[in-house]
């Protein structure tokens, strides 16, 4: 397996954010994400939904962004990271330390259509 750079994990987490928005106008979000997220990135994501059986992308969208995506709920997301670094939810992955957060945000990345 090919390890997973960091810059690889900061460039998903910014394109999660810099996407973020059109989710919440795109019908189908596919286009937003056929090609751009790394494969470490969908490694990270499949292996937080192996711990989180049950899940689909609608209802980690929901999870992530209750009222929308826009730039409050980036916001919100940032918050929430910090929060469960404070409070001991973590996810970890071959020697990384993800929050939930991010395990959910890489996870809805896995789940989407490319």
């Amino acid at each position: 397996m090919t390890a997973i750079a960091r810059r690889d994990l900061l460039a998903a987490l910014a394109a999660l954010g810099a996407m973020a928005p059109g989710l919440a106008r795109a019908a189908d979000p596919s286009p937003l994400w056929a090609g751009s997220v790394p494969p470490g990135a969908l490694r990270i994501g499949q292996a937080w939904l192996a711990d989180h059986p049950g899940l689909d992308a609608a209802a980690l969208a929901r999870r992530l962004a209750p009222d929308g995506w826009s730039s409050a709920t980036l916001e919100k997301l940032r918050l929430r990271v910090a929060t469960d670094f404070r409070q001991g939810r973590v996810f970890r992955y071959r020697g990384w330390r993800l929050s939930d957060t991010e395990g959910a945000l890489f996870a809805l990345t896995a789940l989407s259509p490319s």
